[in-house]
């Protein structure tokens, strides 16, 4: 062979251990959109919520929630809203989702746990159902309305966004029909909520709202949200349902709930005899039932 052919080889030679040792020094997945999985059991970094509209500008953010497993059909679950830990649960029907929703918003100072009974049987009639305590739904010792009403209104507003947001990571949830229940104090923050995220919200269950509290209400710092409540909820498209009862309840005053029910351009009224404030026992299953066939009513 000659001396020119065998030097025309060893150069190729070379090239191509040049070009090898190029690729294999390049990192692997260096380009962007590579696929990460998280530990679903740790909270990610933040994401930033923005909401925008003609309804008050809030920013916040949540992260992915912590789930614990467990045999049943109910498992509790720690919902993030700005690093702040909303603890919670959720209960799922038989069968294979994802199902439409129901997320309860509690009374004033209600336990977590306070409407397991109702999520059972929301479950039952193949509901998934999120029961949450919101971070500032702890009672003082007092236990009376909160010196800050108006402030202490809103952080409800936001731990419920955090939840409703967070929906999206619970491949059990129907994320398009999402119902929000309120009751008592939770009844407010439902229909803030209900108001300000109509897009968000197929309907709402209000269960002896606490509408009085729009007379006391105050803000420490500034007027974050109106408490002029009847124009407001004029605004509101979404259907609602407001329950009372004939016992020691809202209910026992006649003119108690005509403003809520001029306002709401959507709205049913049912009165459910002998229940009280509470809605429990037979009644609170009764308030159940009829509020499942409202919800089909409304398509």
């Amino acid at each position: 062979m000659r001396k020119s052919a065998i030097f025309k080889i060893l150069i190729i030679i070379v090239a191509a251990a040049f070009v090898l040792a190029s690729c294999l020094s390049k990192p692997v997945n260096s380009k962007p959109g590579r696929i990460i999985v998280e530990n679903v059991r740790q909270p990610i970094k933040p994401r930033l919520i923005k909401i925008e509209d003609e309804y008050p500008h809030f920013d916040y953010s949540i992260s992915m929630p912590a789930v614990e497993k467990t045999e049943g059909r109910s498992r509790d679950v720690v919902f993030y809203r700005d690093g702040g830990a909303i603890y919670g649960r959720i209960t799922v029907p038989k069968g294979h989702g994802p199902f439409k929703t129901i997320i309860i918003v509690n009374g004033l100072y209600a336990p977590l746990g306070r409407y397991s009974d109702k999520a059972e049987h929301y479950a039952e009639h193949g509901f998934a159902v999120i029961e949450f305590l919101c971070q500032n739904g702890t009672p003082p010792d007092s236990g009376d309305d909160p010196e800050w009403l108006g402030n202490f209104i809103v952080d409800q507003i936001l731990d419920l966004y955090a939840v409703i947001d967070s929906c999206s990571y619970f491949s059990e949830i129907d994320t398009s029909n999402i119902y929000v229940y309120g009751h008592s104090m939770g009844g407010m923050v439902a229909s803030y909520a209900g108001t300000f995220r109509q897009e968000d919200i197929k309907g709402l269950i209000l269960v002896d709202p606490s509408f009085y509290a729009a007379d006391i209400m105050w803000f420490e710092n500034e007027k974050l949200i109106t408490t002029d409540i009847y124009p407001l909820f004029k605004t509101c498209k979404i259907p609602v349902v407001i329950f009372t009862g004939t016992e020691g309840s809202f209910g026992e005053d006649p003119e108690y709930f005509k403003p809520a029910l001029a306002a709401f351009p959507d709205v049913q009224f049912i009165v459910i005899e002998g229940a009280t404030h509470g809605m429990n026992g037979v009644e609170g299953e009764h308030l159940v039932d009829l509020s499942v066939e409202v919800i089909a009513s409304w398509g």
